[in-house]
């Protein structure tokens, strides 16, 4: 029991009382002392008490009056009577009105001892059950707050069975990530994913609680009943995102018309693969930028840096050290901030591009390349693809992809289709050939996507560039 107030109009007696109390095996963090019925139940509006031990025959205000106002009290303490043998009748009185147990003066400690073992005992089952009573409530409510079907009558059914547990009047919710310090009794938290946390507390309280939790932090608007969970945490955490990226509290923003992305993975992967890594973290951090100003999609740029982190794992997943995998910086919202994920990507990508740029310096892999190349040019009217020249030189995939590009400047596909569109046009410069034929001769298996490429490529279709270099020939 945490709290015991004593109450008892004879000082010696009160006092013994507290000593013996303070003496025996029950823990007790605070007694307090009542001289009357009056002072003790100012006491009980004052304070949560667990225990209260009472004389009967008491000034201004006897204990059995006492007892009979604890239904006015919102927490009920447990009673014990202590009763002269003159008042042996009141005090059955009072434990037929729910008094726990009584004991007669003088007050004998083995017996007083073994009350407070059963009240004690008494005590932790109704904790128990009051705290098995709140982790219900606090599932029923995650449950709400993250219930996307906010219409179903099973949603609008829990709602109303959590109504009566839930805040009374206004309250506001916050976003952020687990918090050490000690949070006030009134205050609601819900797990939401990951380490965020939404924490609510009522209105007046909010500012207090605002100064505990640990920035990123988001904070909602005013909101009234369980009902309005799902819409507080959404606003709370759009908060809290343009929370993350600013480093600073943020409020609910207002809804936005966010403009798309101006970085594209594929460039975040062409400058990697090059080795230029901080030139892609640069990139990456002018679209935090962008978010911070409320001018991009948090969402956005998370997805962005999920699809680079995969990409990157997937294309070169076998040329990374154990445990050197880029697989962590998928899931932004993990980071305590933005600024801390840009540190530790940058660093990551430094590494990584440090151990490309050193294997592409290794002699033996530009004798590979070079062998690449060569068979390339050789094969390229055959069909080829990366997958067999990568065989034919001995080279992991991934690897031979990335340093190709290093060597030549360009990908795998782009070097075949410039050495095919090369032949293309020399045959269309020196031959009388149908263009399909060109086209099969060049490598190209299908004439639509030949005719197409062509065209992307150069500028005029197969038969227009023909005509420019050779005007008077005709095709056949």
């Amino acid at each position: 029991m945490k709290t015991i107030l004593i109450a008892e109009d004879e000082k010696f007696i009160r006092k013994g009382l507290v000593t013996m109390v303070q003496r025996s095996p029950i823990p007790a963090e605070t007694i307090l002392e009542a001289r009357d019925g009056e002072e003790a139940l100012e006491l009980l509006r004052q304070n949560e008490v667990d225990l209260l031990i009472t004389d009967i025959r008491m000034p201004k205000m006897d204990g059995i009056e006492l007892v009979s106002q604890l239904g006015d009290q919102d927490h009920q303490p447990m009673v014990l009577v202590i009763s002269g043998y003159d008042d042996f009748s009141y005090a059955v009185e009072m434990l037929r009105n729910g008094a726990f147990d009584y004991l007669l003066k003088p007050v004998e400690r083995e017996k007083l001892f073994a009350v407070l073992k059963k009240l004690e005992a008494q005590y932790r089952q109704k904790q128990a059950r009051r705290e098995e009573r709140s982790q219900q409530l606090v599932r029923a409510l995650r449950h709400l707050m993250l219930e996307q079907d906010a219409d179903s009558p099973e949603w609008r059914e829990q709602a109303d069975r959590c109504r009566e547990g839930f805040f009374p009047g206004p309250y506001v919710g916050f976003c952020a990530g687990g918090c050490d310090a000690p949070l006030p009794e009134a205050v609601l938290r819900l797990h939401a994913v990951g380490a965020l946390h939404l924490y609510a507390a009522p209105e007046e309280g909010a500012n207090a609680l605002a100064a505990l939790l640990p920035v990123p932090l988001g904070r909602s608007g005013v909101h009234t009943g369980p009902d309005s969970l799902p819409l507080c945490y959404q606003e709370a955490r759009a908060a809290w995102q343009r929370s993350f990226f600013t480093g600073e509290p943020f409020d609910a923003p207002a809804p936005e018309a966010f403009q798309p992305l101006s970085v594209t993975v594929e460039q975040l992967m062409g400058l990697a693969g090059l080795s230029r890594g901080q030139e892609a973290l640069q990139l990456l951090r002018g679209e935090g930028e962008r978010a911070a100003r409320g001018e991009a999609s948090p969402e956005a740029v998370s997805a962005l840096c999920a699809q680079f982190a995969q990409r990157l794992g997937r294309d070169y997943g076998q040329f990374m050290a154990e445990g050197g995998e880029p697989r962590r910086f998928a899931a932004l919202w993990e980071f305590p901030s933005w600024a801390q994920y840009l540190d530790e990507l940058g660093r990551w990508l430094d590494g990584f591009c440090g151990r490309t740029a050193q294997e592409f310096a290794d002699y033996e892999n530009k004798q590979k390349i070079r062998q690449a190349a060569q068979y390339i040019q050789q094969h390229f009217r055959e069909p080829l693809s990366m997958t067999v020249v990568s065989n034919h030189v001995s080279m992991n995939y991934s690897l031979f992809s990335l340093l190709f590009k290093q060597y030549t400047g360009v990908n795998f596909s782009g070097y075949l289709q410039e050495l095919r569109i090369g032949e293309a046009k020399r045959l269309l410069e020196e031959t009388d050939w149908r263009v399909n034929e060109i086209c099969r001769r060049s490598g190209f298996s299908d004439d639509k996507h030949f005719l197409k490429v062509f065209k992307a490529a150069v500028g005029f279709s197969p038969t227009e560039y023909r005509r420019a270099k050779a005007p008077a020939r005709e095709e056949p």
